[in-house]
């Protein structure tokens, strides 16, 4: 037989301790007494319902209020933590840190007494809610990692250069309204546009956490707008009435989010394809009167080709029958070509005017003057791009702008 191994009253209960330290867990019981100490602490015992057992429960001040749980004497709830053997009065408590409410009844009641008082403190009005921020680029996001939360959040996200920042916290369970609490104050510090807060659907009791009061005053002393992204089973949860904008789910908030930077999109396209068929009416019309220039220039050739050939004309003639008067028709055709040639000359300046003007107008009309002032053209495959059906993501384009060319990639062609 192995000898008993002998301690002192304060060894035996400091052993007694270091075991009860090895066995956490979670007690539910009806709260039969109850002390509030004036340090906020509470001391409370717990009893069995059906053996009338009891267990005496302390909690201290800070976890006590961010449990958002009010004790009273016959309320049954949940508590977790451990037990500790105090020495001085030789006495055995338990130590918890969260107390929750037990039964879906009682956390009806909780949240409608909670909803009432944060009603009539303003918590929840709609003046008080802050617009979401145009272009939104840096979000804070508190959610679980574990699970499909995040991933639908964060696909349904566009492609606008979004920077998340992730904190992972408790979204269920007896810590997640102090987690989640904790984590929004943590979240303060951050330089963030927009704060979320998402977590799938569930009933009324996975989603009790969301009901924190700690929580909801987080959420309405938070410097940036916040979104909540929680699904609910009948009634909304108090955070997400607390938030500057709520919807069901994740990937809806992420939508709400995409908004400006979809909006904007759609309004530059819609630019686009103004500047673009400006610049084809623009091209058009220089066209045209391009094509009049040249039809007046044709008939000015024309007129004096047709005046040349009349004259050789006379001049054969004149030659052929008035070969006796040779002196005489010379003189008159040194005349005539001298006022042919001046015709010709004063022909010929007109032309020379009308090109000039046409070369000037076509000059300050080309698409390679209009480059001067800011525009470009888009070529796709040696072709111009007239619009977005024209081009699909992946495509490369090259843009012609005044100094040069520039070669892209389309990420996007949202029509």
């Amino acid at each position: 037989m192995n000898p008993v191994e002998i301690y002192s009253v304060a060894e035996f209960i400091q052993r007694i301790n270091i075991e009860l330290d090895n066995i956490p867990g979670q007690v539910i019981g009806e709260v039969s007494e109850l002390k509030m100490a004036s340090s906020g602490h509470a001391y409370f015992t717990l009893k069995d319902k059906d053996t009338g057992f009891v267990l005496p429960c302390t909690i201290w001040a800070r976890d006590y209020v961010l449990s958002s749980v009010e004790l009273e004497i016959g309320l049954e709830v949940a508590v977790t933590g451990k037990a500790n053997y105090y020495g001085p009065f030789g006495k055995l408590s338990f130590n918890a840190k969260t107390v929750e409410l037990v039964g879906e009844g009682a956390l009806k009641k909780a949240y409608e007494k909670l909803k009432k008082k944060l009603t009539e403190e303003g918590m929840f009005a709609i003046e008080r809610k802050r617009p979401l921020p145009l272009f939104t680029q840096k979000i804070g996001i508190i959610t679980s990692l574990h699970g499909a939360v995040i991933h639908d959040f964060s696909n349904n996200l566009g492609k606008f250069g979004f920077s998340l920042l992730v904190l992972n916290s408790k979204v269920e369970g007896p810590e997640s309204g102090r987690e989640l609490a904790l984590s929004v104050r943590a979240m303060r510090s951050e330089d963030i546009d927009v704060l979320v807060i998402i977590r799938g659907g569930g009933s009324i009791q996975s989603l009790a956490g969301f009901d924190n009061e700690i929580l909801v005053r987080e959420i309405v002393a938070f410097p940036v707008p916040v979104l909540a992204g929680v699904g609910h089973h009948q009634d909304v949860t108090l955070a997400a009435l607390a938030a500057d904008a709520a919807e069901s789910t994740p990937s809806l908030v992420a939508t709400l989010i995409n908004t400006s930077w979809i909006q904007a999109s759609q309004s530059l396209d819609s630019s686009e394809r103004t500047i673009l068929i400006s610049f084809e009416n623009n091209l058009s019309l220089t066209r045209r009167k391009l094509d009049r220039t040249f039809t007046a220039s044709k008939e000015y050739l024309e007129t004096i080709l047709s005046t040349h050939n009349r004259a050789k004309e006379a001049i054969s003639v004149a030659l052929t029958a008035l070969e006796y008067e040779f002196k005489r028709i010379k003189e008159k055709i040194l005349i005539t070509s001298q006022k042919i040639l001046s015709q010709y000359q004063q022909n010929f300046s007109h032309i020379n005017t009308i090109l000039d003007t046409s070369a000037r107008f076509m000059q300050a009309n080309s698409p390679e003057h209009q480059l001067k002032f800011g525009y470009s053209i888009i070529y796709k495959n040696g072709n111009i791009v007239r619009s977005t059906k024209d081009t699909k993501k992946g495509d490369m384009l090259t843009l012609q702008v005044s100094d040069g060319i520039v070669t892209t990639q389309v990420i996007d062609n949202s029509q």
